[in-house]
């Protein structure tokens, strides 16, 4: 707890952190180790709005738990039910829920489009997870890497439904999650970019 609370407060605190680092080691001696590191852990956290490294952390993991995550958990249950070659009488609720009934749109000579396509969508909700884990990582090389693929997928599915004879609107919603996704990580890379932790507040 007391390494993440260090990391918590940035460059611009680093002399509290060493402050930290140095009563742990009286802490553990007097068996308030859990308790101290307890106690900076939370002091560090009401600390990170006021500071651009904090606030830079939040965004990431706000965009992450509140955006990357949820939508390739939806993305994949969607997936499992067929999605996007199959027809929801419930629409998206159909598909998350298991509501209402199921159409398949493939007909005899294109049903054996589906498990190719159902790899797709599952690559595309899979793909959030290590999207995430590199946008708290910063790793923006690998993130350019994996939109790159990913909207290859999504091209790909495009042109397979569009084969199959099925309407590619459904996939409108998909491809709206995904432009913003890429603004949202576009805009935090630049943000990190200007120098986020330059010790300016």
């Amino acid at each position: 707890m007391l390494a993440l609370a260090v990391q918590s407060l940035g460059t611009r605190h680093r002399p509290w952190a060493q402050a930290m680092c140095a009563e742990f080691a009286l802490a553990q001696a007097d068996g308030t180790a859990l308790r101290f590191s307890s106690g900076c852990l939370l002091a560090a956290w009401r600390m990170l709005p006021h500071h651009s490294e904090g606030r830079f952390a939040l965004a990431s993991y706000a965009l992450c738990l509140g955006l990357l995550l949820p939508m390739g958990a939806l993305l994949a249950v969607a997936a499992l039910s067929g999605f996007p070659f199959v027809d929801a009488s419930a629409g998206w609720a159909g598909f998350l829920l298991g509501q209402g009934t199921f159409t398949s749109q493939l007909n005899v000579g294109t049903q054996c489009l589906a498990p190719l396509l159902m790899a797709l969508t599952i690559m595309l909700a899979a793909a959030h997870v290590p999207l995430a884990w590199w946008v708290l990582d910063h790793d923006w090389p690998r993130i350019a890497a994996l939109s790159r693929l990913g909207a290859a997928g999504m091209v790909t599915l495009l042109l397979g439904l569009a084969c199959a004879a099925v309407s590619v609107a459904k996939l409108a919603q998909p491809c709206a999650a995904m432009a913003l996704e890429c603004a949202a990580v576009s805009a935090l890379a630049l943000w990190h970019a200007q120098g986020f932790g330059d010790g300016m507040a």
